[in-house]
């Protein structure tokens, strides 16, 4: 979503925090695939993924009132939320055993994983064993399109910082890819 797109949503954000549900229904739909797109990438499944960005709506509904700025304050906020609640499910899923039956596609869904099949299965491998932050970070910039700007205040650092994480995340993700390559 550009600048101008958070500039769209300004006019949403006084509604948000009289809790509009036509100003959450509009916010919604302008961001919903972004940050459905960034919970995927980080956590490669997509009902998790779906999860955490109705949390995260549910959260700012719960929040409205304290919401403060325009379009673009609401949009890092949504951003981080969904960031937090998949490092939480990370860190679940981190502490519970991995079961079989919970990696079978859902009825109906299609048999190749949307994420793999965009990027390719080395990338989706590769994008899965970075870190949570580096793998935020890539996601972010190359999955979701968000400037260096915008990832930083998603992650509350600065540009520099952001620039210089995802430059070692990128790095990190090149070696990765050059080792799977050798075999």
């Amino acid at each position: 979503m550009s600048k101008r797109a958070d500039h769209a949503l300004d006019q949403y954000a006084d509604g948000i925090r009289q809790r509009s549900d036509a100003a959450f229904t509009a916010v919604y739909e302008a961001t919903a695939d972004d940050l459905a797109s960034f919970a995927f990438g980080m956590l490669r499944e997509r009902s998790a993924a779906e999860d955490a960005v109705q949390q995260a709506f549910l959260e700012l509904v719960r929040s409205a009132e304290t919401v403060r700025g325009g379009g673009e304050s609401i949009r890092v906020w949504l951003f981080r939320s969904v960031r937090f609640r998949c490092l939480d499910e990370l860190r679940r899923a981190a502490r519970r055993p991995e079961f079989v039956a919970g990696s079978l596609p859902e009825p109906g869904a299609p048999d190749v994983d949307p994420f793999e099949a965009e990027i390719g299965p080395e990338l989706s491998h590769a994008i899965g064993k970075l870190s949570d932050r580096q793998r935020s970070l890539v996601v972010l910039r190359h999955v979701v399109g968000l400037s260096a700007e915008e990832i930083a205040r998603v992650m509350a650092t600065n540009r520099t910082a952001v620039y210089a994480a995802l430059a070692r995340a990128e790095r990190t993700l090149r070696r990765s890819l050059d080792r799977g390559a050798e075999r």
